[in-house]
């Protein structure tokens, strides 16, 4: 942009030609209308007429410009702008570390830890995702994936995680995690999530234990954003001491009008309820949530949920648990497009493993893994992920549960049985590409990575 000098308020020439003004201020100037002499009175606006903002902005010429003293007007430079609010960047998992600042004990063998980006951006994800963490135990990093039971655009990511027997990295994180440490991250993903998951205005969401970690984010994210959702949750567990987030629960009943808890107990001695219609007790924030005692079957669905065929279902706990759950869905002529369900059980045959451990399974097999000179004598059954790790191949093995889709591998020689092929097209099956976590070694087989 140029710049104008203010003219003086005193001229010592002679003579004045008149002036060509535009909405810029002072232009070219044009041929005197007569050659009378008189002490100029100079009018003009610099940045356009304020009285005309609205007009086009080309040069205008007049006729009988009047001369006097300069009056300035408010100086604009550019054209105008709205107050624009820029949305903060999405934390990025490349780039920033998670630092730990808060953990907290759920039940006497889960717990929630709370991180914040090193760059205190927000973590955009979607209700239900998971995100994968790089552990590094004993000079090894270690690969896996937890479900976020936090809500979306926030500075903090919440995971709650459950000890599992001889769970390698859940434990670690337990026992050696404090306030102020650190992690890497992959990346968020997951297909079960209530943003591609197309649902009904009327929803009922089913956990048990840990399960309920992303059904939870799906809760809350809802009840935050949409207050027409109507909202069943039902969560099993074993018994009182397993009710994982029993007090946030609570709370949201007290808030939310559209949303109503039922847990269902293996065993539920010692545990007080009150019906979630008591409104008294509702306002008062009871000591405990409605519950039954037992099992889930066609009965206590049917009992609970009598318009479970107007609701869209998200499922989330134990493989045995999501079986029986979709078997009961089936049995009630319910329409799948409607039924949604994860789980990060590992999805490896439990009984061939515990074969494989004890030494009874005995037929050997070969593995060959050009890429890294693997060539090994490996049991028949064995996991395909388990015998990767286990022989130095840089494979990421995340859910460990076939959901996440990090363990993707081609076989270009003999077969596997396989559990699980969530993530995998139908064109990757065909080229031979399997989920290492869910798949076990049948023949001679031959690995590549890339």
């Amino acid at each position: 942009m140029s710049s104008s000098k203010t003219p003086s308020s005193t001229l010592s020439a002679p003579a004045l030609k008149p002036l060509k003004l535009n909405s810029s201020g002072l232009g070219q100037s044009t041929k005197p209308s007569s050659p009378k002499l008189s002490t100029p009175k100079l009018s003009f606006s610099l940045g356009g007429d304020s009285q005309n903002t609205a007009k086009s902005d080309t040069t205008k010429t007049f006729a009988k410009p009047q001369f006097t003293k300069p009056k300035l007007a408010a100086l604009s430079l550019g054209e105008p702008t709205a107050n624009v609010i820029k949305k903060p960047a999405p934390w990025s998992p490349s780039t920033t570390a998670l630092i730990l600042v808060k953990r907290e004990e759920e039940t006497h063998d889960s717990m929630s830890f709370t991180f914040a980006a090193a760059d205190e951006t927000l973590f955009d994800f979607k209700p239900g995702q998971f995100v994968t963490l790089a552990v590094k135990i004993d000079n090894k990093t270690h690969y896996r994936a937890y479900s976020i039971s936090s809500v979306p655009q926030q500075k903090q990511l919440r995971l709650t995680i459950k000890r599992v027997p001889d769970g390698l990295v859940s434990n670690w994180l337990a026992d050696n995690l404090n306030i102020g440490d650190s992690l890497s991250a992959l990346n968020i993903a997951g297909q079960f999530n209530s943003s591609d998951c197309k649902h009904k205005p009327k929803l009922l969401l089913i956990s048990a234990g840990c399960g309920i970690t992303p059904v939870m984010s799906i809760a809350k994210t809802l009840l935050t954003h949409d207050s027409d959702t109507d909202i069943e949750f039902l969560h099993c567990a074993r018994d009182k001491d397993n009710v994982i987030f029993h007090d946030e629960m609570k709370t949201l009943l007290a808030q939310y009008r559209n949303f109503n808890v039922q847990l269902l107990l293996e065993n539920s001695e010692g545990f007080a309820s009150f019906s979630a219609d008591d409104s008294a007790n509702k306002k008062a924030g009871s000591s405990a949530l409605s519950h039954q005692t037992g099992m889930v079957s066609s009965d206590v669905i049917q009992q609970l949920y009598p318009d479970l065929k107007e609701r869209t279902i998200f499922l989330c706990g134990p493989v045995g648990f999501m079986k029986a759950v979709e078997n009961i869905a089936q049995e009630s002529d319910f329409d799948m497009a409607n039924f949604f369900q994860e789980s990060f059980t590992p999805a490896a045959n439990n009984e061939q493993q515990d074969l494989i451990s004890s030494g009874a399974a005995t037929t050997s097999v070969m593995l060959h893994v050009p890429d890294f000179s693997v060539e090994k004598e490996v049991t028949q059954g064995s996991s395909l992920l388990e015998v990767l790790e286990n022989n130095g191949v840089p494979i990421i093995g995340a859910c460990r549960a076939g959901v996440c889709g990090s363990c993707k591998c081609k076989v270009t020689k003999g077969s596997v049985k396989s559990t699980s092929t969530e993530t995998l097209t139908a064109e990757e099956i065909a080229q031979g590409y399997v989920l290492a976590c869910s798949s076990t070694v049948e023949e001679d087989l031959v690995v590549a990575l890339n």
